[in-house]
Parts: structure tokens; C-alpha cells; sequence
């Protein structure tokens, strides 16, 4: 899964000290297009949300003209979305 994309973002997990990046939907699962998005899940433990911010702006900074879309694993997200992630997910960072 070596890809320009995902080793940006994993630069970007490793600058700001989070647990982890998920990568979940059609490019975890390998039925993406040549134009699916990216489905990003970042899990921290109190992540503010100025630095959430933050993380978006530097993931939607890399150059890419595909879309990305990121979600924080926390209390608010759907249940049903942070299952999906569970099962789906690849995790592409993971703090040592």
C-alpha cells in the first residue's frame, strides 16, 4: 500500500503525536477507483480541537486532486461508522 498520499499522512501522525491513522472504505478494502477518496480515522487521546484543525489543514494540504476525508475517533462519532472502521480499517500510522 506504498502511495504518495498515505506516507504524507503518515508524516503528518508522526508530527503531532497521535495514536493512530486509519485508513478505512474502498482504498482499505481494494474495490477503489483511480478517483475514490481517502477515508482518514485519526485516534488521540484529547485531541484539542485546534489541533484536530490543525491535522486537517496539514492532510488537506498534500498535494493531491483527490478528496480527503478525515474523521477523529472520539465520543461523538457514530457508532456505527467507528464499527465499520474496525473492521474495515488498515492502519496506515501507529505511534511506537
Amino acid at each position: 500500500m506504498q502511495d504518495y498520499v498515505l506516507s504524507k499522512i503518515r508524516e503528518i501522525g508522526a508530527k503531532f503525536e497521535i495514536e493512530k491513522v486509519i485508513l478505512f472504505g474502498s482504498r482499505a478494502r481494494g474495490d477503489h477507483s483511480k478517483t475514490s477518496d481517502y477515508d482518514i480515522a485519526i485516534l488521540g487521546k484529547d485531541i484539542s480541537l485546534a489541533d484536530q484543525a490543525l491535522l486537517r489543514e496539514a492532510i488537506e494540504e498534500i498535494n493531491t486532486l483527490k478528496k480527503l476525508d478525515v474523521v477523529f475517533i472520539d465520543e461523538d462519532l457514530e457508532d456505527e461508522l467507528v464499527e465499520n472502521i474496525r473492521k474495515e480499517g488498515v492502519v496506515i500510522y501507529e505511534q511506537i
